[in-house]
């Protein structure tokens, strides 16, 4: 499934910097939790998963592949394989 997402200039930029590379598995990684409002408004739902990423911290022992939102630093957002988000028109 492939997704055209028409954002305008700001949004497209502010998404471009977040763009995983083609080697990983994310679309979308290393993204503040302070654009977390922002960023989920903007991206479509459908097939999408948001990971939380963080350290360890004094009052919070993660487990190795496991962070909760409350203290995480950055996020990235995962969508199926079959779904593919592109950011902007068709033919742009």
């Amino acid at each position: 499934m492939e997704i055209y997402a028409d954002y305008n200039k700001e949004d497209k930029k502010l998404l471009g910097k977040y763009i995983s590379p083609n080697s990983e598995n994310s679309t979308f990684k290393g993204i503040p939790m302070s654009l977390y409002g922002k960023v989920t408004s903007l991206l479509p739902m459908k097939d999408r998963r948001i990971k939380f990423r963080g350290p360890s911290t004094a009052t919070y022992t993660r487990p190795q592949s496991h962070m909760i939102k409350e203290f995480a630093d950055t996020f990235a957002v995962y969508y199926d394989n079959k779904t593919i988000l592109h950011l902007g028109r068709p033919g742009e």
